[in-house]
């Protein structure tokens, strides 16, 4: 292997202090400990039991198949006793011992009952401040901010049931810049109170809105079939079939079809598809109704360079996202969207605490059309003097890329086959090999043709998908490092493979000709040079 790394120089740093953007120091009261609401006990058991939910899947084929044997009603109910004790009490525990401040320029939060636990995190560092109104608040008009920083893997604070002007107001303090003078213990003036900045980033720019249709035909598009599968897979292969194949009306029904349909291979087609159909709508119902109850009504607004998402029927939220932060911009399209020419928009920032739900998705835009790309991309103020359009086409990888994986494919499905002939009445898997093998090679193919690059002065756009498709916009000034590997083939071949390296994560073009990699590398250390800013 021969390695080419080239990386941005890590004393570039970032600005801290702008010309009208000032802090103001905090009064005397608000350096002292403050406490939560006793309603955020409630908060707390509701994201234990989400947290467990969220990761009991595993545990449902067990679930059921004690169930089918026979539960212990006495135990079932000891069990479900005691593990409602146990959360209810680990829950005021954590709200009698958790307490925050914003001291100087930071936010300080402790909590725990045998080791105290504090964090500092400096307001300058904050990447995202998440505003939520679960259902169970409303009536009492109690918010929780959920405060992230770059790099984090979960939430570095979550200060829950606040008054909701309360919250609005610690929101617009956590997302003032604190400017830095020569006097540590001064910190310049603001114009407005923290009331005024709360109200101001309600009344930001409007930048984008969906309409319920909309979030209709988004979640039409986006609804997720195949994790539905995996989910439900484990569940299918505890059911009892031959039972149900047994039961009499079953019985009857299956009578009736091949009665009707044994000299019909049509009919027989068109029932099957018209149930897979019917499943299929019933999981885009599913889909539909849940992107409705998040997003609804949507809106977009920028205030201050801060992105600010607000929606959300049961749980009201307010994502916030500095624009600076914002490391890629990617066009997902998938298969239907294709179709009906429709895209969602992500806003991919520095890796870490991901505002969409921790679904490793970002801030995004669901449902644009081609004609509004353009007009809401130029709000950012880091592309504001940019046309950004979606490139009409790509350079695709080399078919290298493709032969070679191809080989790696058919090497199971020859030993599979060397074997079937030293033993011919084998397993039925000997049989089915060699179809999956062509399965998985037609799906390489349509990886390989989807995989490709597109060259601007500013910017290197990667192309991917399968049936979809998925634009990344990835700009020079965010390239972090770029890694240039090749093999021997590939150096004989005159190709490379290229990892982007950005504060997002990592971007990768494979068996692309080495002119194009040397291309990036040049324009990307160009960028540093002439841009002293903080990549991130």
């Amino acid at each position: 292997m021969n390695p080419q790394v080239s990386s941005k120089n890590d004393s570039a740093q970032e600005p801290l202090t702008d010309k009208n953007d000032t802090y103001q120091q905090p009064p005397e009261k608000s350096a002292e400990w403050q406490a939560l609401s006793a309603w955020s006990i409630i908060s707390n058991v509701v994201s234990t039991l989400k947290v467990l939910l969220s990761n009991g899947y595993a545990i449902i084929p067990i679930v059921y198949t004690g169930w089918q044997k026979g539960f212990s009603l006495q135990w079932s109910i000891a069990v479900i006793s005691v593990l409602t004790l146990l959360i209810t009490l680990s829950a005021l525990i954590e709200w009698r011992k958790f307490r925050y401040r914003i001291q100087g320029n930071q936010l300080e939060v402790k909590k725990g009952l045998l080791f105290t636990k504090k964090n500092e995190i400096p307001l300058n560092k904050i990447q995202n401040v998440r505003f939520e109104q679960p259902f169970y608040f409303r009536p009492m008009d109690l918010a929780t901010l959920v405060v992230e920083t770059a790099g984090s893997k979960k939430d570095e604070a979550a200060l829950a049931a606040l008054d909701r002007k309360l919250a609005q107001s610690l929101k617009a303090r956590l997302l003032k810049k604190p400017s830095i003078t020569n006097d540590t213990h001064q910190v310049g003036r603001q114009d407005n109170s923290a009331d005024d900045q709360a109200r101001d980033l309600q009344d930001g720019k409007l930048i984008a809105t969906r309409s319920l249709k909309q979030l209709v035909t988004y979640g039409l598009y986006q609804n997720n079939f195949i994790w539905f599968a995996i989910v439900a897979g484990p569940i299918a292969g505890q059911i009892q079939w031959e039972e149900i194949a047994k039961n009499p009306l079953v019985g009857e029904v299956f009578s009736w079809f091949a009665l009707h349909t044994s000299h019909n291979v049509g009919l027989q087609l068109l029932t099957f598809f018209g149930l897979l159909f019917m499943f299929y709508a019933v999981i885009s119902l599913i889909s539909v109704i849940a992107a409705v109850l998040k997003y609804h009504p949507y809106q977009l607004k920028l205030l201050n360079r801060t992105l600010q998402r607000s929606g959300g029927v049961i749980s009201h939220q307010q994502d916030a996202l500095k624009t600076h932060r914002i490391q890629v911009i990617q066009f997902e399209q998938p298969a239907l969207a294709r179709v009906i020419g429709r895209w969602t928009l992500f806003f991919k920032q520095v890796a870490g605490q991901e505002i969409e739900e921790r679904t490793k998705q970002n801030m995004l835009v669901p449902c644009v059309s081609n004609s509004e790309i353009a007009p809401l991309i130029a709000n950012l103020p880091e592309v504001k003097d940019q046309k950004i359009t979606i490139p009409e086409r790509f350079i695709g990888i080399h078919i290298t890329w493709f032969y070679r994986r191809v080989q790696l494919a058919i090497i199971p499905a020859t030993i599979f086959s060397m074997f079937h002939l030293f033993i011919p009445d084998g397993p039925p898997i000997f049989n089915w090999f060699w179809g999956a093998t062509i399965v998985v090679i037609g799906l390489l193919y349509l990886r390989y043709r989807q995989w490709g690059y597109w060259i601007n002065d500013n910017v290197v756009w990667q192309h991917t998908g399968l049936i979809g498709q998925n634009w990344k916009r990835i700009p020079y000034n965010k390239i972090q490092s770029v890694k240039v590997t090749q093999t021997r083939t590939q150096k004989r071949a005159g190709l490379a493979y290229i990892e982007l390296g950005l504060a997002s994560g990592t971007l990768t073009l494979p068996y692309v000709p080495e002119s194009v990699a040397q291309t990036i590398v040049t324009r990307s250390l160009s960028k540093t040079v002439n841009d002293h800013n903080n990549w991130i």
